[in-house]
């Protein structure tokens, strides 16, 4: 007689609590990063922290998110959602009270994707930047398919803009493609490639 109890207790807590509620919770981690660093993330008008941050955001539709950092232009967009699927088991098991539950906590609503990259624009008439540094991030965030295609081919267009950003001669623009392709091949993220690249030319 115990079982059926324990199985009819289990039921219940779960009719009057919601699957996705119990299983995922009301939150979930989310990872913030920009280029540059030090932005501050705010969603929905509260202030998470400054890039790079990973922290618990309350599951929930129509969230915006912001990107601020004084000499760059803000970035504001929606946070996308997806029906967590644990929603759907809720209506199985738990039935409407269930799904309804889900519903008012916001547990019924999933962040994908749960990482934001985001590159922030100068603040200047012409919203580029002129630091060296910073173009040869910009470059490589903004054309990765390519230029690492173009690393391996050899050369081309995205590559001649990143030789001539280190100021490579024309002498050494083969070699330098070569050792660059390497580096490429190490570095999977783009930013630390980018940030590589930056070290090992001494670029200011």
């Amino acid at each position: 007689m115990k079982y059926p109890l324990l199985l009819t207790l289990t039921a219940t807590a779960l009719l009057s609590s919601g699957c996705a509620s119990i299983v995922s919770g009301t939150d979930q981690k989310m990872t913030f990063n920009s280029e540059p660093d030090e932005a501050v993330v705010t969603v929905s008008g509260r202030v998470l922290g400054k890039t790079p941050i990973t922290v618990d955001v309350d599951r929930d539709s129509n969230q915006s998110i912001t990107f601020e950092k004084e000499g760059y232009k803000t970035y504001t967009a929606q946070l996308s959602t997806t029906t967590n699927p644990w929603f759907f088991g809720n209506i199985v098991f738990g039935g409407l009270l269930g799904s309804t539950t889900d519903g008012v906590s916001g547990a019924i609503h999933e962040y994908s994707p749960d990482q934001y990259f985001v590159t922030l624009t100068p603040d200047t008439p012409t919203g580029i930047s002129t630091s060296k540094p910073r173009q040869i991030k910009e470059m490589i965030i903004a054309f990765s398919g390519q230029l690492r295609h173009q690393l391996a081919s050899g050369g081309g267009e995205k590559v001649d803009v990143i030789l001539r950003l280190l100021d490579i001669e024309e002498s050494e623009k083969a070699t330098t493609t070569k050792a660059l392709n390497q580096l490429a091949l190490n570095n999977q993220d783009d930013l630390e490639l980018a940030n590589t690249i930056i070290d090992v030319y001494g670029v200011e």
